[in-house]
């Protein structure tokens, strides 16, 4: 999931979502990218991610597990999440496009992600 609109990490999302415990997805005129994020279910892993080298590599600043699905006072729809709080950033390689919500099965993560990955999450 991205969190710089406009890929301005001046204004940059995540803090305040680690903060509130929430991970919202507010560009609703992209209804590609709105039903990837109304397929996160609760339990899901939502990754924080910046693309670094256009094309190449990516940036991850967190990751946290869904919690719950809630609504908001005008009916849009955001993740009640339970985020880590470990602070590492690290760069791997690139998954997925430009857009800001990437939805990728686990078996997609596992053939490309390095261990460098597995160890930041805490799973290795």
């Amino acid at each position: 999931m991205g969190f710089c609109p406009g890929a301005d990490f001046n204004d940059r999302l995540d803090i305040e979502w680690k903060a509130k415990g929430i991970c919202r997805f507010d560009y609703l005129e992209s209804t590609q990218q709105l039903e990837r994020f109304n397929s996160i279910c609760v339990g899901d892993l939502v990754v924080l991610k910046k693309r670094e080298q256009f094309g190449k590599t990516m940036r991850l600043f967190g990751h946290g597990r869904v919690k719950l699905i809630a609504y908001d006072e005008n009916d849009i729809r955001y993740l009640v999440m339970d985020w880590s709080s470990q602070s590492a950033v690290i760069e791997v390689p690139l998954m997925g496009c430009n857009s800001t919500v990437d939805v990728r099965t686990i078996e997609a993560v596992e053939g490309e992600m390095p261990e460098e990955f597995w160890q930041w999450l805490g799973t290795r």
